[in-house]
Protein backbone atom coordinates (compact mmCIF):
# COMPACT_ATOMS: atom_id res chain seq x y z
CA UNK A 1 0.00 0.00 0.00
CA UNK A 2 1.35 3.41 -0.90
CA UNK A 3 0.88 5.07 2.45
CA UNK A 4 2.60 8.33 1.48
CA UNK A 5 0.19 8.82 -1.38
CA UNK A 6 -2.70 8.05 0.90
CA UNK A 7 -1.62 10.59 3.48
CA UNK A 8 -1.11 13.26 0.85
CA UNK A 9 -4.60 12.74 -0.43
CA UNK A 10 -6.07 12.85 3.05
CA UNK A 11 -4.28 16.06 3.88
CA UNK A 12 -6.56 17.72 1.37
CA UNK A 13 -9.51 16.45 3.39
CA UNK A 14 -8.11 18.23 6.40
CA UNK A 15 -7.83 21.48 4.44
CA UNK A 16 -11.37 21.13 3.11
CA UNK A 17 -12.86 20.33 6.50
CA UNK A 18 -11.09 23.26 8.08
CA UNK A 19 -12.30 25.61 5.36
CA UNK A 20 -15.93 24.57 5.63
CA UNK A 21 -15.96 24.41 9.39
CA UNK A 22 -14.87 28.03 9.42
CA UNK A 23 -17.67 29.21 7.16
CA UNK A 24 -20.38 31.26 8.83
CA UNK A 25 -23.57 29.31 9.32
CA UNK A 26 -26.65 30.58 7.61
CA UNK A 27 -29.73 30.11 9.82
CA UNK A 28 -32.18 27.52 8.67
CA UNK A 29 -35.81 28.15 7.92
CA UNK A 30 -37.89 26.75 10.73
CA UNK A 31 -41.41 25.49 10.99
CA UNK A 32 -44.10 28.13 11.02
CA UNK A 33 -45.66 26.13 13.83
CA UNK A 34 -42.58 26.68 15.98
CA UNK A 35 -43.04 30.42 15.86
CA UNK A 36 -39.59 31.06 14.35
CA UNK A 37 -39.27 33.41 11.45
CA UNK A 38 -37.88 31.88 8.25
CA UNK A 39 -34.24 32.83 7.86
CA UNK A 40 -33.00 34.94 5.00
CA UNK A 41 -29.93 33.94 3.06
CA UNK A 42 -27.53 36.64 2.01
CA UNK A 43 -24.95 36.65 -0.72
CA UNK A 44 -21.58 38.28 -0.71
CA UNK A 45 -21.43 41.62 -2.50
CA UNK A 46 -18.88 40.88 -5.19
CA UNK A 47 -19.84 43.78 -7.40
CA UNK A 48 -19.96 41.53 -10.41
CA UNK A 49 -23.05 39.78 -9.11
CA UNK A 50 -24.85 43.09 -8.81
CA UNK A 51 -25.14 43.08 -12.59
CA UNK A 52 -27.88 40.61 -13.46
CA UNK A 53 -26.63 40.20 -16.99
CA UNK A 54 -23.07 39.48 -15.84
CA UNK A 55 -24.48 36.99 -13.30
CA UNK A 56 -25.80 34.79 -16.13
CA UNK A 57 -28.13 32.06 -14.88
CA UNK A 58 -27.77 33.35 -11.30
CA UNK A 59 -29.69 36.44 -12.40
CA UNK A 60 -32.72 34.18 -12.75
CA UNK A 61 -32.25 32.85 -9.23
CA UNK A 62 -34.06 34.03 -6.10
CA UNK A 63 -31.83 33.67 -3.08
CA UNK A 64 -34.69 32.97 -0.68
CA UNK A 65 -38.27 31.77 -0.74
CA UNK A 66 -40.21 30.53 -3.76
CA UNK A 67 -40.13 30.32 -6.66
CA UNK A 68 -36.46 29.44 -6.83
CA UNK A 69 -36.24 30.78 -10.39
CA UNK A 70 -38.36 33.42 -12.08
CA UNK A 71 -38.16 31.93 -15.57
CA UNK A 72 -38.80 28.19 -15.59
CA UNK A 73 -35.86 25.86 -16.04
CA UNK A 74 -35.71 22.07 -16.38
CA UNK A 75 -33.44 19.73 -14.44
CA UNK A 76 -32.86 16.29 -15.88
CA UNK A 77 -32.83 13.72 -13.06
CA UNK A 78 -31.02 10.39 -12.84
CA UNK A 79 -32.10 8.11 -10.02
CA UNK A 80 -33.55 4.81 -8.92
CA UNK A 81 -37.28 4.26 -8.44
CA UNK A 82 -37.40 2.06 -5.34
CA UNK A 83 -39.23 -1.29 -5.36
CA UNK A 84 -42.07 0.08 -3.20
CA UNK A 85 -42.31 3.38 -5.09
CA UNK A 86 -44.57 4.38 -7.93
CA UNK A 87 -43.27 6.34 -10.92
CA UNK A 88 -41.88 9.67 -9.86
CA UNK A 89 -43.66 11.77 -12.45
CA UNK A 90 -46.98 10.88 -10.82
CA UNK A 91 -45.94 11.57 -7.23
CA UNK A 92 -47.77 14.35 -5.41
CA UNK A 93 -44.59 15.46 -3.68
CA UNK A 94 -42.82 16.19 -6.97
CA UNK A 95 -45.87 17.84 -8.54
CA UNK A 96 -46.18 20.17 -5.57
CA UNK A 97 -42.49 20.99 -5.47
CA UNK A 98 -42.33 21.77 -9.17
CA UNK A 99 -45.17 24.26 -8.66
CA UNK A 100 -43.38 25.84 -5.70
CA UNK A 101 -39.97 26.17 -7.35
CA UNK A 102 -40.82 26.85 -11.00
CA UNK A 103 -38.27 24.13 -11.78
CA UNK A 104 -39.53 21.38 -14.04
CA UNK A 105 -38.10 17.90 -13.52
CA UNK A 106 -37.35 15.49 -16.35
CA UNK A 107 -37.71 11.97 -14.92
CA UNK A 108 -36.85 10.11 -18.13
CA UNK A 109 -33.68 8.72 -16.51
CA UNK A 110 -35.31 7.60 -13.26
CA UNK A 111 -35.05 3.83 -13.63
CA UNK A 112 -36.61 0.85 -11.82
CA UNK A 113 -34.57 -1.06 -9.26
CA UNK A 114 -34.34 -4.21 -11.39
CA UNK A 115 -31.22 -4.00 -13.53
CA UNK A 116 -30.43 -0.53 -12.18
CA UNK A 117 -26.73 -1.06 -11.46
CA UNK A 118 -26.07 -2.22 -15.01
CA UNK A 119 -27.92 0.76 -16.47
CA UNK A 120 -26.05 3.10 -14.13
CA UNK A 121 -22.77 1.69 -15.42
CA UNK A 122 -23.91 2.32 -18.99
CA UNK A 123 -24.78 5.90 -18.05
CA UNK A 124 -21.27 6.53 -16.70
CA UNK A 125 -19.79 5.19 -19.93
CA UNK A 126 -22.14 7.09 -22.23
CA UNK A 127 -20.76 10.61 -21.75
CA UNK A 128 -24.43 11.69 -21.62
CA UNK A 129 -25.04 12.84 -18.07
CA UNK A 130 -28.08 14.30 -16.26
CA UNK A 131 -28.20 17.63 -14.46
CA UNK A 132 -28.68 16.10 -11.02
CA UNK A 133 -28.49 12.70 -9.34
CA UNK A 134 -31.34 12.05 -6.88
CA UNK A 135 -31.54 8.78 -4.93
CA UNK A 136 -29.12 7.42 -7.53
CA UNK A 137 -27.42 4.98 -5.12
CA UNK A 138 -23.98 6.49 -5.74
CA UNK A 139 -21.49 4.38 -3.81
CA UNK A 140 -18.20 5.59 -2.36
CA UNK A 141 -16.13 4.21 -5.23
CA UNK A 142 -18.30 6.03 -7.78
CA UNK A 143 -18.17 9.26 -5.80
CA UNK A 144 -14.37 9.25 -5.65
CA UNK A 145 -13.88 8.07 -9.25
CA UNK A 146 -16.38 10.25 -11.09
CA UNK A 147 -15.77 13.23 -8.87
CA UNK A 148 -12.06 12.99 -9.58
CA UNK A 149 -12.77 12.65 -13.31
CA UNK A 150 -14.68 15.94 -13.28
CA UNK A 151 -18.10 14.41 -14.00
CA UNK A 152 -19.55 15.35 -10.60
CA UNK A 153 -19.42 19.01 -9.61
CA UNK A 154 -17.64 20.01 -6.37
CA UNK A 155 -20.21 21.31 -3.88
CA UNK A 156 -18.12 22.76 -1.07
CA UNK A 157 -18.28 26.33 -2.41
CA UNK A 158 -21.99 26.07 -3.21
CA UNK A 159 -23.10 24.80 0.18
CA UNK A 160 -22.37 27.89 2.34
CA UNK A 161 -24.06 30.23 -0.15
CA UNK A 162 -26.94 28.25 -1.63
CA UNK A 163 -27.61 25.56 0.99
CA UNK A 164 -28.05 27.28 4.38
CA UNK A 165 -30.05 24.37 5.80
CA UNK A 166 -27.34 21.82 5.00
CA UNK A 167 -24.69 24.24 6.26
CA UNK A 168 -26.55 24.56 9.56
CA UNK A 169 -26.62 20.78 9.98
CA UNK A 170 -22.89 20.63 9.26
CA UNK A 171 -22.19 23.39 11.77
CA UNK A 172 -24.15 21.49 14.40
CA UNK A 173 -22.30 18.23 13.64
CA UNK A 174 -18.94 18.83 11.91
CA UNK A 175 -18.39 15.05 11.75
CA UNK A 176 -20.69 15.13 8.72
CA UNK A 177 -17.75 16.54 6.77
CA UNK A 178 -15.59 13.47 7.33
CA UNK A 179 -18.41 11.41 5.85
CA UNK A 180 -18.82 13.43 2.66
CA UNK A 181 -15.34 14.79 1.89
CA UNK A 182 -13.46 12.90 -0.83
CA UNK A 183 -9.71 12.21 -0.65
CA UNK A 184 -9.03 15.10 -3.04
CA UNK A 185 -10.64 17.53 -0.58
CA UNK A 186 -13.85 18.09 -2.53
CA UNK A 187 -17.45 17.36 -1.57
CA UNK A 188 -19.22 15.73 -4.52
CA UNK A 189 -22.41 14.41 -2.93
CA UNK A 190 -24.80 15.08 -0.07
CA UNK A 191 -25.98 12.47 2.45
CA UNK A 192 -29.23 11.77 4.19
CA UNK A 193 -29.14 13.32 7.67
CA UNK A 194 -30.60 11.45 10.64
CA UNK A 195 -30.61 13.61 13.74
CA UNK A 196 -33.22 11.19 15.11
CA UNK A 197 -31.09 8.83 17.19
CA UNK A 198 -33.92 6.28 17.30
CA UNK A 199 -33.44 5.68 13.56
CA UNK A 200 -29.75 4.86 13.91
CA UNK A 201 -29.45 1.75 16.06
CA UNK A 202 -31.01 -1.44 17.34
CA UNK A 203 -33.00 -1.48 20.57
CA UNK A 204 -32.95 -4.08 23.35
CA UNK A 205 -36.55 -5.42 23.48
CA UNK A 206 -37.59 -7.36 26.58
CA UNK A 207 -40.81 -9.37 26.77
CA UNK A 208 -42.51 -7.96 29.87
CA UNK A 209 -45.37 -10.46 29.66
CA UNK A 210 -42.90 -13.30 30.03
CA UNK A 211 -41.26 -11.52 32.96
CA UNK A 212 -44.61 -11.29 34.75
CA UNK A 213 -45.35 -14.95 34.16
CA UNK A 214 -42.04 -16.08 35.69
CA UNK A 215 -42.08 -13.46 38.44
CA UNK A 216 -38.95 -11.59 37.38
CA UNK A 217 -38.02 -7.92 37.07
CA UNK A 218 -36.31 -6.27 34.12
CA UNK A 219 -32.65 -7.36 34.32
CA UNK A 220 -30.11 -4.62 34.96
CA UNK A 221 -26.88 -6.61 35.13
CA UNK A 222 -25.40 -9.51 33.16
CA UNK A 223 -26.02 -11.78 36.18
CA UNK A 224 -29.66 -10.63 36.30
CA UNK A 225 -29.98 -11.40 32.59
CA UNK A 226 -28.66 -14.92 33.05
CA UNK A 227 -31.20 -15.49 35.83
CA UNK A 228 -34.07 -14.21 33.66
CA UNK A 229 -33.06 -16.25 30.61
CA UNK A 230 -32.87 -19.41 32.68
CA UNK A 231 -36.34 -18.67 34.06
CA UNK A 232 -37.66 -18.32 30.49
CA UNK A 233 -36.16 -21.62 29.33
CA UNK A 234 -38.64 -24.43 28.83
CA UNK A 235 -41.79 -22.40 29.57
CA UNK A 236 -44.55 -22.80 26.99
CA UNK A 237 -45.63 -19.17 26.98
CA UNK A 238 -47.85 -19.41 23.90
CA UNK A 239 -49.42 -22.65 25.04
CA UNK A 240 -49.09 -24.49 21.75
CA UNK A 241 -47.10 -27.38 23.18
CA UNK A 242 -44.23 -26.83 20.72
CA UNK A 243 -40.60 -26.02 21.41
CA UNK A 244 -40.67 -22.78 19.39
CA UNK A 245 -39.84 -20.14 22.01
CA UNK A 246 -36.38 -18.91 22.89
CA UNK A 247 -35.09 -17.00 25.93
CA UNK A 248 -32.93 -14.78 23.67
CA UNK A 249 -32.67 -14.38 19.90
CA UNK A 250 -31.19 -12.20 17.18
CA UNK A 251 -31.21 -12.07 13.41
CA UNK A 252 -27.57 -13.22 13.24
CA UNK A 253 -24.81 -14.34 15.56
CA UNK A 254 -22.88 -11.19 14.68
CA UNK A 255 -25.76 -9.09 16.04
CA UNK A 256 -25.39 -10.86 19.38
CA UNK A 257 -21.63 -10.30 19.30
CA UNK A 258 -21.98 -6.61 18.48
CA UNK A 259 -24.63 -5.94 21.13
CA UNK A 260 -22.74 -7.71 23.90
CA UNK A 261 -19.39 -6.25 22.88
CA UNK A 262 -21.01 -2.97 23.94
CA UNK A 263 -22.04 -4.55 27.22
CA UNK A 264 -18.40 -5.51 27.72
CA UNK A 265 -17.45 -1.85 27.20
CA UNK A 266 -16.43 -1.79 23.55
CA UNK A 267 -17.55 0.87 21.09
CA UNK A 268 -18.28 0.33 17.42
CA UNK A 269 -16.70 3.04 15.28
CA UNK A 270 -16.40 3.44 11.50
CA UNK A 271 -19.24 0.89 11.29
CA UNK A 272 -16.93 -1.91 12.41
CA UNK A 273 -15.14 -3.54 15.35
CA UNK A 274 -13.04 -0.45 16.04
CA UNK A 275 -12.60 2.12 18.78
CA UNK A 276 -11.01 5.57 19.01
CA UNK A 277 -9.45 6.45 22.35
CA UNK A 278 -7.02 9.32 22.95
CA UNK A 279 -6.50 9.68 19.22
CA UNK A 280 -5.62 6.04 18.67
CA UNK A 281 -7.70 3.70 16.52
CA UNK A 282 -7.71 0.10 17.71
CA UNK A 283 -9.66 -3.11 17.30
CA UNK A 284 -10.79 -5.42 20.06
CA UNK A 285 -11.25 -8.51 17.89
CA UNK A 286 -8.27 -10.17 19.56
CA UNK A 287 -8.61 -8.65 23.06
CA UNK A 288 -8.94 -10.79 26.18
CA UNK A 289 -12.15 -8.92 27.00
CA UNK A 290 -13.61 -9.88 23.63
CA UNK A 291 -12.61 -13.47 24.35
CA UNK A 292 -14.39 -13.25 27.72
CA UNK A 293 -17.56 -11.97 26.02
CA UNK A 294 -17.50 -14.82 23.48
CA UNK A 295 -16.96 -17.32 26.30
CA UNK A 296 -20.04 -15.95 28.07
CA UNK A 297 -22.12 -16.32 24.90
CA UNK A 298 -20.78 -19.87 24.54
CA UNK A 299 -21.82 -20.65 28.11
CA UNK A 300 -25.41 -19.48 27.77
CA UNK A 301 -25.67 -21.00 24.28
CA UNK A 302 -24.62 -24.32 25.77
CA UNK A 303 -27.45 -23.97 28.29
CA UNK A 304 -29.98 -23.54 25.48
CA UNK A 305 -30.66 -19.87 26.26
CA UNK A 306 -29.99 -18.61 22.71
CA UNK A 307 -32.01 -19.42 19.60
CA UNK A 308 -29.73 -21.88 17.72
CA UNK A 309 -30.95 -20.51 14.37
CA UNK A 310 -28.99 -17.27 14.85
CA UNK A 311 -26.29 -18.91 12.74
CA UNK A 312 -28.49 -19.83 9.79
CA UNK A 313 -31.79 -17.93 9.58
CA UNK A 314 -32.71 -15.15 7.18
CA UNK A 315 -34.33 -11.92 8.36
CA UNK A 316 -37.81 -12.98 7.22
CA UNK A 317 -37.77 -15.90 9.62
CA UNK A 318 -36.46 -13.68 12.40
CA UNK A 319 -39.21 -11.14 11.71
CA UNK A 320 -41.79 -13.93 11.98
CA UNK A 321 -40.42 -14.83 15.41
CA UNK A 322 -40.69 -11.20 16.51
CA UNK A 323 -44.25 -10.99 15.25
CA UNK A 324 -45.11 -14.30 16.93
CA UNK A 325 -43.63 -13.14 20.27
CA UNK A 326 -41.34 -16.17 20.38
CA UNK A 327 -38.35 -14.51 22.11
CA UNK A 328 -37.85 -13.13 25.59
CA UNK A 329 -35.07 -10.72 24.56
CA UNK A 330 -34.19 -9.66 21.03
CA UNK A 331 -32.80 -6.74 19.06
CA UNK A 332 -34.42 -4.60 16.38
CA UNK A 333 -34.36 -0.93 15.40
CA UNK A 334 -38.10 -0.36 15.79
CA UNK A 335 -41.32 -2.17 16.61
CA UNK A 336 -42.56 -2.08 13.02
CA UNK A 337 -42.42 -5.88 12.70
CA UNK A 338 -44.18 -6.76 15.97
CA UNK A 339 -46.80 -5.58 18.45
CA UNK A 340 -44.80 -3.92 21.21
CA UNK A 341 -47.63 -3.88 23.75
CA UNK A 342 -45.92 -6.59 25.80
CA UNK A 343 -42.36 -5.37 25.22
CA UNK A 344 -40.15 -2.69 26.72
CA UNK A 345 -36.96 -1.21 25.38
CA UNK A 346 -34.28 -1.55 28.04
CA UNK A 347 -30.72 -0.40 28.74
CA UNK A 348 -27.63 -2.58 28.14
CA UNK A 349 -26.62 -4.73 31.07
CA UNK A 350 -24.07 -3.63 33.65
CA UNK A 351 -21.44 -5.75 35.31
CA UNK A 352 -18.68 -6.40 32.79
CA UNK A 353 -17.21 -2.93 32.24
CA UNK A 354 -17.10 0.49 33.86
CA UNK A 355 -19.32 1.81 31.09
CA UNK A 356 -21.53 0.19 28.48
CA UNK A 357 -21.96 1.33 24.87
CA UNK A 358 -24.56 0.79 22.18
CA UNK A 359 -23.97 0.98 18.46
CA UNK A 360 -25.36 4.00 16.67
CA UNK A 361 -24.95 4.98 13.04
CA UNK A 362 -23.53 8.45 12.34
CA UNK A 363 -25.78 11.42 11.64
CA UNK A 364 -24.79 11.42 7.97
CA UNK A 365 -26.23 8.26 6.47
CA UNK A 366 -26.79 6.97 2.93
CA UNK A 367 -23.92 8.91 1.42
CA UNK A 368 -24.38 9.86 -2.22
CA UNK A 369 -28.10 10.64 -2.20
CA UNK A 370 -27.65 13.81 -4.27
CA UNK A 371 -25.07 15.15 -6.71
CA UNK A 372 -24.84 17.76 -9.44
CA UNK A 373 -23.26 17.05 -12.80
CA UNK A 374 -20.32 19.30 -13.66
CA UNK A 375 -22.05 20.10 -16.97
CA UNK A 376 -25.24 21.33 -15.28
CA UNK A 377 -25.90 24.93 -16.34
CA UNK A 378 -27.96 25.70 -13.21
CA UNK A 379 -25.79 24.49 -10.34
CA UNK A 380 -26.83 27.30 -7.98
CA UNK A 381 -30.52 26.66 -8.59
CA UNK A 382 -29.98 22.92 -8.19
CA UNK A 383 -28.29 23.48 -4.84
CA UNK A 384 -31.08 25.74 -3.60
CA UNK A 385 -33.56 23.16 -4.92
CA UNK A 386 -32.13 20.27 -2.89
CA UNK A 387 -31.46 22.33 0.23
CA UNK A 388 -35.18 22.73 0.91
CA UNK A 389 -35.39 19.06 1.89
CA UNK A 390 -32.90 19.71 4.69
CA UNK A 391 -35.21 22.35 6.19
CA UNK A 392 -38.08 21.64 8.57
CA UNK A 393 -40.80 22.36 6.01
CA UNK A 394 -39.01 20.51 3.25
CA UNK A 395 -38.47 17.48 5.47
CA UNK A 396 -42.23 17.34 6.04
CA UNK A 397 -42.91 17.41 2.29
CA UNK A 398 -40.38 14.63 1.73
CA UNK A 399 -41.58 12.47 4.61
CA UNK A 400 -45.34 13.13 4.60
CA UNK A 401 -46.29 14.41 1.19
CA UNK A 402 -48.73 17.22 0.44
CA UNK A 403 -50.89 18.77 3.15
CA UNK A 404 -54.55 17.96 2.57
CA UNK A 405 -53.73 15.12 0.18
CA UNK A 406 -51.52 12.85 2.27
CA UNK A 407 -51.13 14.52 5.66
CA UNK A 408 -52.36 17.14 8.09
CA UNK A 409 -51.03 19.18 11.02
CA UNK A 410 -52.63 18.74 14.44
CA UNK A 411 -53.52 21.59 16.80
CA UNK A 412 -49.95 21.60 18.13
CA UNK A 413 -48.53 21.95 14.63
CA UNK A 414 -47.24 18.36 14.46
CA UNK A 415 -47.52 16.47 11.15
CA UNK A 416 -49.53 13.28 10.80
CA UNK A 417 -50.37 10.96 7.94
CA UNK A 418 -53.96 10.80 6.77
CA UNK A 419 -56.03 7.83 7.88
CA UNK A 420 -55.40 4.66 5.89
CA UNK A 421 -51.69 5.26 5.32
CA UNK A 422 -49.87 3.84 8.33
CA UNK A 423 -52.48 1.06 8.63
CA UNK A 424 -52.72 0.38 4.89
CA UNK A 425 -53.24 -3.33 4.08
CA UNK A 426 -50.49 -2.93 1.45
CA UNK A 427 -48.05 -1.83 4.17
CA UNK A 428 -47.22 1.74 5.14
CA UNK A 429 -44.05 1.82 3.05
CA UNK A 430 -45.87 0.86 -0.11
CA UNK A 431 -48.62 3.39 0.58
CA UNK A 432 -46.19 6.24 1.29
CA UNK A 433 -44.15 5.23 -1.76
CA UNK A 434 -47.08 6.25 -3.94
CA UNK A 435 -46.44 9.93 -3.34
CA UNK A 436 -42.88 10.37 -1.98
CA UNK A 437 -39.48 8.77 -2.54
CA UNK A 438 -38.09 8.02 0.93
CA UNK A 439 -39.45 4.47 1.55
CA UNK A 440 -36.60 2.07 0.90
CA UNK A 441 -33.90 4.53 1.95
CA UNK A 442 -31.32 6.43 -0.05
CA UNK A 443 -33.36 9.64 -0.38
CA UNK A 444 -32.05 13.17 0.17
CA UNK A 445 -33.78 13.84 3.46
CA UNK A 446 -33.47 15.09 7.01
CA UNK A 447 -35.07 12.71 9.51
CA UNK A 448 -35.77 14.33 12.87
CA UNK A 449 -37.97 13.97 15.93
CA UNK A 450 -40.86 15.82 14.27
CA UNK A 451 -41.15 13.81 11.04
CA UNK A 452 -40.59 10.23 12.20
CA UNK A 453 -44.15 8.99 12.70
CA UNK A 454 -43.80 6.19 10.14
CA UNK A 455 -40.56 4.74 11.52
CA UNK A 456 -40.55 5.52 15.23
CA UNK A 457 -43.54 4.77 17.42
CA UNK A 458 -43.82 6.03 20.99
CA UNK A 459 -42.51 2.65 22.15
CA UNK A 460 -39.51 2.93 19.83
CA UNK A 461 -38.74 6.46 20.99
CA UNK A 462 -38.99 5.32 24.62
CA UNK A 463 -36.70 2.38 23.85
CA UNK A 464 -34.14 4.79 22.44
CA UNK A 465 -34.33 6.95 25.56
CA UNK A 466 -33.16 3.92 27.53
CA UNK A 467 -30.12 3.66 25.23
CA UNK A 468 -29.25 7.35 24.85
CA UNK A 469 -26.85 7.48 27.84
CA UNK A 470 -24.81 4.70 26.21
CA UNK A 471 -24.40 6.19 22.73
CA UNK A 472 -20.76 7.29 22.17
CA UNK A 473 -20.24 11.04 22.33
CA UNK A 474 -18.50 10.95 18.95
CA UNK A 475 -19.49 8.60 16.15
CA UNK A 476 -17.07 8.16 13.27
CA UNK A 477 -18.37 7.15 9.85
CA UNK A 478 -16.53 5.05 7.33
CA UNK A 479 -14.40 7.57 5.41
CA UNK A 480 -14.22 8.09 1.67
CA UNK A 481 -10.91 6.65 0.49
CA UNK A 482 -9.00 6.82 -2.73
CA UNK A 483 -9.48 3.79 -5.01
CA UNK A 484 -6.18 2.09 -4.24
CA UNK A 485 -6.64 2.32 -0.49
CA UNK A 486 -10.31 1.39 -0.71
CA UNK A 487 -9.52 -1.72 -2.73
CA UNK A 488 -6.88 -2.79 -0.24
CA UNK A 489 -9.24 -2.22 2.68
CA UNK A 490 -11.90 -4.31 0.96
CA UNK A 491 -9.52 -7.22 0.41
CA UNK A 492 -8.30 -7.14 3.98
CA UNK A 493 -11.75 -6.94 5.56
CA UNK A 494 -13.22 -9.64 3.32
CA UNK A 495 -10.62 -12.10 4.57
CA UNK A 496 -10.64 -10.90 8.17
CA UNK A 497 -14.43 -10.90 8.48
CA UNK A 498 -14.83 -14.32 6.88
CA UNK A 499 -12.35 -15.93 9.25
CA UNK A 500 -13.68 -14.02 12.28
CA UNK A 501 -17.29 -15.01 11.62
CA UNK A 502 -16.40 -18.65 11.08
CA UNK A 503 -14.22 -18.89 14.16
CA UNK A 504 -16.47 -16.98 16.58
CA UNK A 505 -19.43 -19.12 15.51
CA UNK A 506 -17.49 -22.29 16.23
CA UNK A 507 -16.33 -20.95 19.58
CA UNK A 508 -19.89 -20.05 20.64
CA UNK A 509 -21.25 -23.43 19.50
CA UNK A 510 -18.49 -25.27 21.35
CA UNK A 511 -16.87 -26.65 18.21
CA UNK A 512 -13.61 -24.92 19.13
CA UNK A 513 -12.01 -24.62 22.56
CA UNK A 514 -11.12 -21.26 24.07
CA UNK A 515 -8.08 -22.64 25.85
CA UNK A 516 -6.51 -24.45 22.90
CA UNK A 517 -7.84 -22.54 19.88
CA UNK A 518 -7.91 -18.86 20.90
CA UNK A 519 -4.20 -18.27 20.33
CA UNK A 520 -4.51 -19.76 16.84
CA UNK A 521 -7.38 -17.37 16.11
CA UNK A 522 -5.31 -14.37 17.24
CA UNK A 523 -2.26 -15.45 15.24
CA UNK A 524 -4.32 -16.03 12.11
CA UNK A 525 -6.06 -12.66 12.35
CA UNK A 526 -2.66 -10.99 12.63
CA UNK A 527 -1.29 -12.94 9.67
CA UNK A 528 -4.27 -11.96 7.51
CA UNK A 529 -3.47 -8.29 8.16
CA UNK A 530 -5.36 -7.03 11.21
CA UNK A 531 -2.76 -4.35 11.97
CA UNK A 532 -2.75 -3.06 8.40
CA UNK A 533 -6.56 -2.94 8.41
CA UNK A 534 -6.52 -0.81 11.57
CA UNK A 535 -3.75 1.42 10.21
CA UNK A 536 -5.89 2.49 7.25
CA UNK A 537 -8.52 3.85 9.64
CA UNK A 538 -5.82 5.40 11.81
CA UNK A 539 -4.40 7.30 8.84
CA UNK A 540 -7.86 8.55 7.89
CA UNK A 541 -8.65 9.55 11.47
CA UNK A 542 -5.33 11.39 11.90
CA UNK A 543 -6.03 13.69 8.98
CA UNK A 544 -9.62 14.48 9.94
CA UNK A 545 -8.67 14.96 13.62
CA UNK A 546 -6.20 17.68 12.68
CA UNK A 547 -8.88 19.80 11.04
Amino acid sequence: MKKKRFLALWMTVCMSVGLLAGCGSQPSAQSSQSGAEPAKQETQDTGENQDSEAAGEVANLNMEGFPIVNDQITLRVFGQQGPVQEKWDGMGMWKKYQEMTNIKLDFTDVLPAEGYDEKKSLMWASNDYPDIFVRAQLNNAEIVKYGGMGILAPLEDLIPVYAPNMQKLIDEDPAILSRITAPDGHIYTLPAIFTLTAARGQKFWMNTSWLEQVGKEIPETVDDLEDVLRAFKGVDFNGNGEDDEFPMGADTAQTLICRFAGVWGYQRQFGSYLEVKDGKVSTYLTDDGFKDMLAWLAKIYGEGLIDPEVFTQDYAKYAAKMAGQQMGLFFNQADDTFDSTNFKGIAPFKGKADRQYVESAPTARDNGVFAICADCENKEAAMRWIDYFYSYEGSILMRYGVEGENMYFDEDGKPHYNDGILDSPEGSGTEIGKYTIWPGGGAPQWVNADNCEAIASEATLAAQEALDPFVPEQIYAAPLLDQEVSDRLSVLWTDLESYMKETTAKLIRGELNFESDWDTYVETMNKIGLDEWVSIYQDAYDVVAKS
